[in-house]
This record gives C-alpha cells, structure tokens and sequence, in this order.
C-alpha cells in the first residue's frame, strides 16, 4: 500500500486540533517569563509525546481486547473525554495548573495532558482499531511534524508573540474538538443501540 493513500489529511488536522499546540503556549510562556529555556521544553515537550502517543498507537488495541471493551462503548467514553477536553479549552484558563517548579515538571506537563491526555488516548485508540496502526502512525507522525513545527516558531518568536491572539485561536480550536466529540459519541450510541 502506498504511503499517499494512507495519509488522510482530514485525520492529520484532527489529531494535530485533538493534540492542541496553542493550549500549550501559556506554559512556555510562564517558562519564558521565568527565565527558562523556552527552545529545550518546546523540543522535549513534543518529542515526550510523541512517543506517548506511539506507545497508544500499538499498546491501545492491546488493551482494548485485555478489558475486553467493545469500540462503541469506547467510542462513547472517549468521546465524553474529548467533549470534556474542547470545553475545558474553549472556557477560560486556570492558571494554577502552569505553575511548575523546573523544567521537567512543565515538559511533563506539556507532553500530558496538554499534548497527550486522555481525550486523545481515546481517539487514537479508537482509530488503530477502525484503520489499522499503519495508517494512525504515519498520520500521527504527520500532525506532529506540524505540531512541532508551530512549538518550534512560538519558542523562536516567543517574544513578539500576543499571548490573547494564542487564547482565542485556542478556544477556536476547542470548539472543533467538541464537534469531533458530539460525532464520536452520536456514532457510538447509535451502533450501541442498533447492536
């Protein structure tokens, strides 16, 4: 099978709005005004969960025959996850949960929940499941390549960056991830109860 047909572009913009790079921004921010390297948390922060998200790629199928969960109940719990996730974005920010002592603790942070939390262990799990683990790495090797590419700048450009300007792309992007969350769980139980 060729590489072209199994990147979807479609599935590399979910992941990539799932994955939520500007959520992360306030984070980098505190680091930057704190007198960290901003340069080294965004670079580790985005290599850490990448690798988490690899990890769920091949382990969460695994677990899902383990549990023995059927994909429609976890469809709906992923998507309830995923809704929670969208609002929590679109509301404002809680900033207690950026305050962190060293630069571990905000790559930690930023790698999950911010990049890797549960709403998109839910839908990478729900996707290897659908389309297989090939297609869902390449594609997730794709938004992260994006993902990257956007830490890369604001930590170049950390300076000149409107911090308002990240919040309302941010919330705009919440928005999108509670849509995909309303699709996941209307799918979900409409399978449940067709089953």
């Amino acid at each position: 099978m060729e590489l072209s047909s199994l990147l979807n572009l479609a599935l590399i913009i979910q992941i990539f709005v799932l994955l939520s790079p500007f959520s992360s921004f306030p984070v980098l921010m505190n680091a930057y005004k704190k007198k960290m390297n901003v340069k080294r948390i965004a670079y580790l922060s985005v290599f850490t969960g990448f690798l988490i998200a690899i990890s769920i790629v091949y382990l969460g199928p695994f677990i899902f025959n383990i549990f023995g969960v059927g994909i429609d109940s976890f469809r709906i719990a992923g998507g309830i996850v995923l809704l929670l996730l969208g609002l929590s974005t679109i509301r404002p920010l809680d900033e207690e949960h950026h305050k962190s002592e060293g630069v571990n603790g905000l790559i930690s942070i930023i790698a999950t929940p911010l990049l890797t939390g549960p709403a998109t262990i839910s839908f990478l799990t729900i996707k290897a499941y659908e389309i297989g683990q090939t297609a869902v790495l390449l594609n997730v090797v794709a938004a992260f390549v994006l993902v990257g590419l956007v830490f890369i700048l604001f930590a170049h450009l950390i300076n000149k960056i409107n911090i308002h300007l990240v919040d309302i792309s941010s919330r705009v992007l919440g928005l999108f991830l509670t849509a995909v969350a309303i699709e996941m769980i209307g799918t979900g139980i409409l399978a449940f109860v067709r089953g």
